[in-house]
């Protein structure tokens, strides 16, 4: 197996067990590089259905691909 996907089978079993551990959670995303992949991440851990909210943390940036981003994966992704 290589490093990225012990790495990433690692992340997964991280989170399904802090779901487990936790049942009121909530995950946040600013739509950036980073809480994209966690939530990437996240609907994998979960077979692509995160059964739990996610809710957008808005930044300082007002660009509106931003919202659009949002707007489609959030409808894509049942979030």
């Amino acid at each position: 197996m290589e490093h990225l996907d012990r790495l990433e089978n690692q992340s997964i079993f991280i989170i399904r067990e802090a779901y487990s551990q936790f049942k009121k959670v909530a995950q946040l995303w600013s739509i950036g590089k980073d809480s994209t992949t966690l939530l990437w991440l996240t609907r994998k851990a979960f077979f692509g259905k995160i059964p739990f909210p996610v809710m957008h943390i808005d930044t300082i940036y007002k660009l509106k691909e931003i919202y659009a981003f949002r707007d489609k994966y959030a409808q894509e992704w049942d979030l």
